[in-house]
């Protein structure tokens, strides 16, 4: 028997987990730095998918993961506290910006191992990130966008030969679109001194026959 929940389904393991009188839920987040990062709410490290996850115990936090009926685009906010002010200049240095981030809920069994296939609550990407620093220890909070929001950004693509270049660069299909850009272009005869316009037939530009 499997759970599905908002889209998603739970695996036996997890739907035996969830559905016991106790739970021991923990959370794993994953930020796709230019060295990733890979938390969860525990202690020690434990592995999934052949990935090490760091504990960071009550040093961390992540607000509540919105979900509603609506297609909407829900962010959220994740802070890390206790950071060594040596880690500070890597954060700032670090670019970030729209780069991957997401949370998985899972749990841990009776003997303290994880259960088998976490599910994933968020999939977004990082945005901004402040830093709140006494002189020994610091604060850094990150906001997340969902990927919803891509659906707000504008798509503008042109008819232009370097639009086409960036999306497939051996193709020379609008290669000439710039230069034929307001060029008059004469019809049937070479030697007309001005481009033929028919207005039903009567006009065929300085002489009607050679």
């Amino acid at each position: 028997m499997s759970i599905t929940t908002a889209g998603r389904s739970l695996s036996n393991d997890m739907t035996t987990q969830v559905s016991a009188s106790q739970l021991s839920p923990i959370i794993l987040a994953s930020l796709s730095f230019e060295t990733p990062v890979n938390l969860w709410s525990g202690y020690g490290t434990i592995t999934y998918a052949g990935t090490g996850y760091l504990g960071i115990g009550t040093l961390g936090t992540i607000s509540p993961v919105e979900e509603t009926i609506d297609l909407a685009a829900r962010g959220i906010t994740m802070q890390l506290s206790g950071v060594p002010t040596a880690m500070i200049a890597v954060a700032l240095s670090e670019n970030y910006q729209g780069k991957a981030c997401s949370v998985m809920f899972g749990a841990l069994d009776s003997s303290g191992s994880l259960v088998s296939s976490p599910i994933t609550v968020f999939s977004g990407r990082m945005d901004v990130m402040s830093i709140n620093d006494d002189g020994q220890n610091a604060t850094i909070g990150m906001t997340a966008e969902n990927k919803l929001v891509d659906f707000r950004r504008p798509r503008e693509v042109r008819y232009t030969d370097e639009e086409q270049k960036n999306l497939y660069p051996l193709d020379k299909g609008l290669e000439f679109v710039n230069s034929i850009q307001e060029k008059e272009i004469y019809w049937g005869n070479a030697k007309m001194s001005a481009p033929v316009n028919d207005n039903g037939g009567g006009n065929y530009g300085p002489t009607e026959y050679d």
